[in-house]
Parts: structure tokens; C-alpha cells; sequence
């Protein structure tokens, strides 16, 4: 997470910026917990690696039948999948403010990937 010394940060909240790093899929990853929402479908949710404010991201699992662990989450960068996994796309989605965030937009900037692994049927 960004908690450094910075100005802008202590007077009006993280500024926002689009960024990444490898980091946020770390963090995210250990992070991150997986609850079954409804049939086909799976909620992820745990705290921004960016700004900290807890997020939700809803995935659709009846393709992959399930998340296995947010621990295997992610293994470091591939090519591609393998069979039983799914990359998906995340970005903050938080209501907090966030100085110069441009209208129409949500969270802090921050964007990240996950590998999602599922257990064979």
C-alpha cells in the first residue's frame, strides 16, 4: 500500500492515479477472500493494495466451477492460463475520495490482475 510521507495524501486523501504493479496481485491475492454468492457466481472481496478501502468484485464461476484458494491465486506471470485457471481484471471500485479523480469514475486508480485457480469436477 502507498502510506508513505506524502503531502497530498495527508491533506486530502491518496490522489488518483492510474497504476499498477506486480505488488497489487501480491497483496490482493493474500488478501482477498472468495464467498459463493449464488450459484455460478463468487465474490471477491478484501482491501484495495492502493488505497486500502475494502472492495467487492463479483466473478463468474459456472465456467470454471469454483475458486480453490485465494492462496494459489497467483503463481507469478504466464504466457496464458492453464487449463482450470482464469485471469481476471480488477480495479479499485471504491466511494472514497480520492483528489483529482475524474468524473464518472470510481476507486483510486489502481489496477491488477489475478489468477484464479479452479479444483478439477
Amino acid at each position: 500500500m502507498d502510506t508513505g510521507d506524502n503531502p497530498e495524501q495527508a491533506a486530502g486523501g491518496l490522489p488518483y492515479q492510474e497504476v499498477t504493479t506486480p505488488e497489487y496481485a501480491t497483496i490482493a491475492a493474500s488478501a482477498f477472500t472468495a464467498e459463493e454468492a449464488g450459484p455460478g457466481v463468487t465474490v471477491l472481496r478484501g482491501p484495495c493494495p492502493r488505497c486500502g478501502a475494502v472492495i467487492e468484485a463479483p466473478v463468474v464461476t459456472d465456467v470454471f466451477q469454483g475458486v480453490r484458494s485465494l492462496g494459489d491465486i497467483i503463481r507469478g506471470r504466464r504466457a496464458a492460463p492453464q487449463p482450470g485457471e482464469h485471469v481476471e481484471p480488477m480495479a479499485c471500485t471504491c466511494a472514497d475520495e480520492h483528489l483529482n479523480r475524474p468524473e464518472g469514475r470510481v476507486g483510486c486508480g489502481a489496477y491488477w490482475t489475478l489468477l484464479l485457480t479452479t479444483e478439477p469436477a
